[in-house]
């Protein structure tokens, strides 16, 4: 099993989520076309077979240990992260903070390109040192012990007492987005600015200051929580009647990642054109080894519960990347209500898993918002 301290995976493991997979019992096709009511049967079929026959969890092991992980313990939490090492150092570092359904994982081509931008054709004088946290109770960490411990208040600690940054930036989209606003907003002498893909909304809105682009907004967001906030609603409400299904059987679980990873990916419809079978694979072979798909949904039932610190009003410089295929679209304006907007940034292709679709755009993005800083 994965844990913070072994990211080994048994032979034993392999084979048993192999066998799980070729005993699917499948629920029976539907006579409707593709995705129209849910994660087409026929994808998922494809991609089972790959997981039971082909897939080669061995070669992606050994691609998931070469990476330069580090492990520690934080208020009896143990949390593992990624360190990219900045190719010049001088600069403020940064902390990368996924979103779900993903991982760690997600943010190491863009944390490559912030530390080693040479590489890619960029300037070193641009080098930051990149510290990816894995969430816990996401693949690669363990969930935190209590259901009131603040994850940002671990970021906070990790960056500063453990590493020893007295001043850094933070980036985040989705629930890292959320994670590092609330360390900006608890943190402002020590986090110089923050980088996000999604904003929160003011606690407090007059409705007579709200302009037309900012309607269309809201009603973007309403139109959104209708057609594909169902999986938000479960997760939020009642996580734990879904959980055993999904940690159960490794094809609901694949089924669960597929379909948003679809629905939320500027892929045009064809989820292949953006993902490859092996991403796909490896996403739900890390969340199915670790046992982490139902941890990794206690972030939405905690900020439900309102156990979660909310934003008010984030002081510290912000800029906010706005992709067109990302789940909404949040204007300047809108985001200025509860930021400190420096930057606003549409970009021209990319969804809601841009480090992945669109790693040297945001990457760019974010190395454009850090000269700011300095």
């Amino acid at each position: 099993m994965i844990d913070a301290f072994d990211l080994r995976v048994s032979a034993a493991d392999v084979d048993d989520l192999r066998d799980r997979v070729r005993r699917t019992r499948w629920a029976p096709a539907w006579p409707v076309e593709g995705w129209l009511a849910g994660t087409d049967h026929e994808t998922l079929r494809r991609l089972a077979d790959r997981w039971a026959n082909d897939f080669d969890w061995d070669a992606r092991q050994r691609e998931i240990d070469a990476l330069p992980w580090r492990s520690v313990l934080l208020d009896g939490t143990p949390l593992s992260y990624l360190r990219f090492d900045a190719e010049r150092p001088g600069r403020i570092p940064i902390v990368l903070t996924n979103g779900w359904p993903s991982s760690a994982l997600e943010l190491v081509d863009v944390a490559r390109r912030l530390a080693s931008p040479s590489i890619y054709g960029g300037d070193a004088a641009d080098a930051v040192t990149a510290i990816v946290p894995a969430l816990p109770g996401f693949p690669f960490s363990p969930q935190r012990p209590t259901l009131d411990d603040q994850t940002h208040e671990l970021w906070h600690q990790l960056m500063t007492e453990k590493l020893g940054f007295e001043l850094y930036a933070a980036h985040g989209g989705d629930l890292g987005a959320g994670i590092t606003s609330r360390l900006a907003q608890s943190h402002p002498e020590s986090v110089a600015g923050i980088h996000l893909l999604a904003v929160a909304s003011p606690p407090v809105v007059d409705e007579a200051t709200v302009t037309a682009e900012e309607r269309a907004y809201l009603d973007e967001v309403r139109t959104w929580t209708a057609t594909e906030g169902a999986y938000q609603h479960q997760q939020q409400t009642r996580p734990l009647t879904l959980a055993p299904a999904l940690s159960d059987s490794p094809i609901g679980l694949l089924s669960w990642i597929l379909e948003k990873h679809r629905a939320w990916s500027d892929c045009g419809g064809d989820v292949s054109s953006r993902f490859s079978d092996d991403y796909l694979l490896t996403l739900a072979s890390l969340y199915w080894f670790s046992d982490s798909i139902s941890t990794s949904l206690r972030p939405y039932f905690e900020y439900a519960s309102g156990r979660t610190t909310r934003v008010e009003r984030v002081g510290v410089p912000t800029a906010l990347a706005v992709f067109p295929h990302d789940l909404t679209h949040p204007p300047r304006s809108w985001a200025e209500r509860t930021y400190d907007i420096v930057r606003y940034t549409v970009m021209p292709r990319g969804g809601h898993f841009a480090p992945h679709e669109e790693p040297e755009l945001l990457a760019a993005d974010i190395v454009e918002f850090h000269r700011q800083l300095h």
